[in-house]
């Protein structure tokens, strides 16, 4: 190192300048000093080097938190009900052609309806359902389900919801202290008509027994609780759900009204009386997310005595309605609004029937499970009340009011599992 003068080591920058490269030593050793750079040029070539780097580290980044967007979206878009299905659901080696029944013990059997006290508390006292089973594989598309071409949804109850429908409930019952009042939670196919066996893994789907009996067990004395469950059970291989969507049809409907007439002590209609009419072609909300489920049928029946519909529209506009149903519905994905001419606020279907009990006034909260029961609930009131919980704020009127100023005698309550298992739901009507 002697001879070199800190002079000689100046200016060696880490961007790979050649101030004092091997070549320009040897060519001062030799008599050849070349001319150096000007520290301006030596610093703007520094700058447009950093430059570049730093460019070039921008583009990476740019790019990275590009391709971490694009596989946040595509996520989005397919989670849910997806094109194609996340997994072929494993099948157990041993065909299971019918789950075991569960029975309860004459201590455990709770009849329909009843005080708080006959509510149905204990999970173990709902029949369990005889699901014919060919073990077949599932395709699971997220929250959903197909099996044997039929949909299901899965079940997965917001954290406290049912605690938390049971005091929406129990709140508007203490808004009409001296009106009659019944609650029904309806279970889904999902519950009554796919095997145990795939009810896990990929579509782990909750017990809707379990909640509905703590559903029960948190209603008021004031709150009857009405047993759909057990009626459904006993017909869980007919055509009572949709294959294309989580409604029940017409004739799932008729079983839960059936309940409800034998909880309140009253005479059910007999379907054989009225006129069965269908409209083929119905694709549900399955069908939406993918084509795997086939199309329905949905029927409805023509009632045995006349029984007009005023409809309030969420529009605000009034009209009469025939008859509780759309019979200008036809094929296609809004098939449902065949029944109640749809989702309105309110609903008001006057009643000729000879069974009818003209002083008995129903009003029926709901949302769209109770609008296949309602029109054979006329069969039993002179007047039933529909409202539909998430739009009748747009009425300006409160439920206590509506209640009273209308002679209301009775009120249900109805819902299915995944609205009562939802906050949000629950919020809404707790609202009204």
């Amino acid at each position: 190192m002697s001879g070199r003068g800190k002079n000689d080591l100046q200016d060696v920058d880490m961007f790979g300048d050649e101030i004092y490269s091997s070549e320009n030593r040897t060519g001062k050793a030799q008599g050849k000093t070349k001319k150096r750079m000007s520290k301006s040029k030596r610093a703007k070539m520094r700058e447009k080097r950093f430059r570049l780097l730093r460019n070039r580290a921008v583009l990476i980044i740019a790019g990275v938190v590009i391709l971490a967007l694009l596989i946040i979206l595509f996520s989005v878009m397919f989670k849910g009900c997806g094109n194609s299905p996340s997994k072929v659901v494993n099948v157990s080696t041993e065909t299971k052609f019918k789950q075991e029944a569960r029975k309860a013990t004459p201590s455990e059997a709770k009849p329909n309806g009843g005080s708080n006290g006959d509510n149905q508390k204990n999970s173990a006292s709902f029949k369990t359902p005889n699901i014919t089973d060919d073990n077949s594989p599932a395709e699971v598309y997220g929250e959903c389900c197909v099996w044997n071409g039929t949909g299901f949804l899965r079940f997965a109850p917001d954290q406290g919801s049912a605690e938390a429908y049971a005091s929406a409930v129990n709140s508007l019952a203490e808004q009409a202290p001296s009106v009659n009042f019944y609650n029904m939670v309806v279970p889904s196919s999902t519950e009554l008509c796919l095997p145990d066996r795939l009810k896990s893994g990929d579509f782990t789907s909750a017990s809707q027994a379990e909640f509905i009996a703590s559903v029960n067990s948190s209603l008021s004395d004031k709150v009857k609780s009405v047993n759909a469950y057990d009626s459904l059970v006993d017909h869980n291989n007919d055509y009572i759900y949709y294959k294309s969507d989580d409604n029940w049809t017409d004739l799932g409907a008729y079983y839960g009204y059936d309940a409800f007439a034998k909880a309140t002590g009253q005479t059910p209609l007999d379907l054989t009386n009225c006129e069965d009419k269908t409209i083929e072609g119905f694709y549900g909300s399955y069908s939406l997310y993918t084509a795997v489920p086939g199309e329905d049928t949905v029927h409805y029946r023509v009632l045995p005595y006349e029984a007009p519909m005023d409809v309030t529209d969420q529009n605000g506009t009034s009209y009469t309605n025939p008859s509780p149903y759309y019979e200008g519905a036809t094929s296609g994905s809004f098939t449902y609004g065949v029944f109640l001419v749809g989702d309105n606020p309110l609903s008001v279907i006057r009643s000729s029937s000879p069974a009818a009990q003209k002083d008995k006034k129903l009003l029926v909260v709901k949302e769209d499970y109770g609008d296949a029961i309602a029109p054979y609930l006329s069969y039993n009131y002179g007047e039933v009340h529909i409202i539909d919980y998430r739009y009748f704020g747009t009425m300006g009127i409160k439920f206590s009011d509506y209640c009273a100023q209308n002679g209301i005698t009775d009120v249900l309550v109805i819902n299915d599992v995944k609205s009562a298992g939802s906050q949000t739901e629950t919020g809404t009507l707790s609202a009204i």
